[in-house]
């Protein structure tokens, strides 16, 4: 006994519609699937981090790269808001600024490096890096390292 293909209406390829069980349809959902790994890799932030300020554990849980707010960096923050921003000076020295209700500008005291990678989200470039930093000003200390990546 043989069996009946069930074929799609010859109209649909005269009318140069693909039917959902050709090759294209198919690569169309391998491409689709595709970009969306693509971005559950490229889109998550990688962070780890042994910091600490002020002698307290601070555990970055996300980053932003600095293009967002105009500067060559990364913004790293806890999960009470709390930010550390590092930033690439023009002069290629590091500065760490802790933000908040009075931001204290440590300035160059350890070493950061940060660069971009070819991935973008909303048009904000991704970046990675690491720093190791040993901070005072103002009574307040920084110390500690971070790595991070995917910061967009």
């Amino acid at each position: 006994m043989g069996r009946d293909l069930v074929r799609p209406p010859r109209s649909l390829y005269t009318r140069g519609m693909n039917p959902v069980g050709s090759r294209s349809a198919q690569a169309q959902g391998l491409g689709l699937l595709a970009a969306l790994l693509l971005c559950t890799t490229a889109c998550t932030n990688e962070i780890t981090a042994t910091l600490k300020i002020d002698d307290k554990s601070f555990v970055p849980t996300s980053c932003r790269a600095g293009q967002l707010n105009g500067f060559a960096g990364v913004d790293l923050i806890d999960d009470a808001g709390q930010t550390l921003r590092l930033v690439q000076s023009p002069t290629n020295e590091p500065n760490a600024i802790l933000l908040g209700d009075k931001a204290v500008e440590f300035g160059a005291c350890g070493s950061f490096s940060v660069e971009r990678q070819t991935s973008s989200v909303n048009d904000i470039t991704n970046v990675m890096g690491e720093a190791k930093l040993e901070c005072e000003a103002e009574g307040r200390k920084v110390s500690g390292t971070v790595t991070f990546k995917n910061c967009h």
